[in-house]
């Protein structure tokens, strides 16, 4: 039986669909004008057309339409004036983060019938991520950005200057929170189907990303992003990975740390120490990640962020769960949330060993399937929280009151931190008191608490 010979179509410009515009990819010529050789080549020809005032943020950017399987989803350099009906949302760790419309959208392919390019995103709104942190290594963000798939690149659109403070923006989709947000405002309508679903997508984000020789070292409730319309039957996450690095820089500059970036409640008491961040320390934060989808609290909220919690954790010390819940999560939830906490890496759970795990669990919640311990625990815990006593709503509704819980000291977004290898000479004199403690934020000089 002759096989059927697929017809080959040329463009105006004489690509064929028979080419190969990257390696593995062939192109694809459409009626709608669309032929990815011809967008490629017309990327390149724009390259003299811009600059970032970098040339080494330039040419990463120039090898996305070079080396990027799919050509529809490129980091691009956007120009300031492409922004419009900018608002300040908050600050963070690195700098500010704004709202903004991108009023021309951005080049989304060359259309050989119009010769000119077709736009998407046009009234879009992204979030404009504004690095006013000068340690901030934007070179180094886009190096491991550009190693992963497109799935990653979907929250990432481009990159962007600010003219009047000469600030680098790093342009994303743009989200409607923190994931801590969404537990503050749909917790009680969580059942664990939901929850499961959550901590799927997260340990799956997390899996790519060790894939990728990858380190998040910054994982905690404020960098998962969650859609604007806060669904708990139906959402999305991103995770913000401006905090990401390459595990293999990670240790090859494995040096004692003096200093480290991060939440001190999500930290890893390995690293809090001095040690290098691994992908088993992003296990250790997705342990606070567990907590906080079975409590909607913070760790270590109602307590000073300081050298003490540091070494309260490096000595064993991890988050209670307030007594009234403890009935509402299963048995093997907690000793899985401890095991991602464990003082030793090599005993913690790996990424894709937590994502099959949570993916089983989630196709039997689908089907509602109960056949072994672990659906009945949760079939009892979900029965459990829905038969909630008059006595455990008033507890809950004590819980959710912050003024009352958030310590103002305490600190949720990344800033710099003394590791206790770093304040050895002065840890003495940290407990005596005699000299005050850096690792103490006073609330009134920067905001706590923040997404992005």
């Amino acid at each position: 039986m002759s096989q059927e010979i697929k017809k080959i179509v040329y463009c105006p410009a004489g690509h064929s669909s028979n080419d190969i515009v990257f390696p593995s990819y062939q192109n694809s010529i459409r009626s709608n004008g669309n032929c990815h050789l011809c967008t490629k080549e017309h990327f390149i020809q724009e390259f003299k057309t811009w600059s970032s005032g970098n040339a080494d943020i330039d040419e990463i950017i120039q090898e996305f339409p070079l080396n990027n399987n799919d050509i529809s989803k490129k980091l691009q350099w956007i120009p300031y004036d492409n922004f419009e009906n900018i608002e300040h949302i908050a600050d963070g760790g690195h700098g500010s983060v704004y709202s903004a419309q991108l009023k021309n959208g951005i080049k989304y392919y060359w259309n050989f019938n119009t010769r000119d390019w077709k736009y998407q995103f046009i009234g879009y709104e992204v979030a404009l991520k504004e690095i006013k942190d000068f340690r901030f290594d934007l070179v180094e963000f886009l190096e491991v950005i550009k190693t992963f798939d497109s799935e990653f690149i979907d929250e990432y659109l481009g990159i962007s200057k600010n003219p009047s403070t000469q600030n680098y923006i790093i342009v994303m989709g743009l989200f409607y929170g923190g994931l801590h947000n969404f537990f503050d405002k749909k917790f009680c309508e969580l059942k664990w189907q939901s929850k499961i679903d959550i901590l799927l997508s997260i340990t799956y984000f997390l899996g790519r990303l060790h894939e990728k020789n990858s380190v998040h070292c910054n994982l905690h409730s404020g960098n998962i992003l969650v859609n604007r319309y806060f669904n708990p039957s139906y959402f999305e996450i991103g995770i913000d990975l401006s905090s990401c690095k390459s595990e293999n820089d990670l240790i090859f500059n494995s040096n004692k740390n003096s200093k480290i970036y991060g939440s001190i409640p999500y930290v890893p008491p390995e690293v809090l120490r001095g040690n290098v961040f691994t992908r088993e320390g992003d296990i250790y934060s997705f342990g606070g990640i567990m907590y906080e989808i079975v409590t909607a609290q913070r760790p270590f909220a109602d307590q000073a962020h300081d050298t003490y919690l540091m070494i309260d954790i490096c000595n064993g010390v991890r988050p209670k769960v307030p007594d009234f819940m403890l009935n509402w999560i299963p048995e093997w939830y907690s000793d899985l949330m401890y095991r991602c906490w464990s003082d030793n890496p090599s005993e913690r759970p790996t990424a894709a060993e937590l994502g099959d795990f949570f993916y089983e669990v989630y196709i039997k919640c689908q089907d509602n399937i109960v056949d072994d311990d672990v659906m009945q625990q949760l079939q009892i815990a979900d029965e459990n929280q829905k038969n909630i006593s008059k006595s455990q709503k008033q507890e809950l509704f004590d819980l959710f009151s912050h003024s009352s819980k958030l310590d103002p000291q305490s600190c949720f977004i990344g800033r710099y931190i003394y590791t206790l290898h770093g304040l050895h000479d002065l840890l003495e004199e940290i407990k005596s008191g005699k000299s005050s403690d850096p690792n103490l934020l006073l609330k009134s000089n920067v905001s706590t608490t923040s997404s992005y």
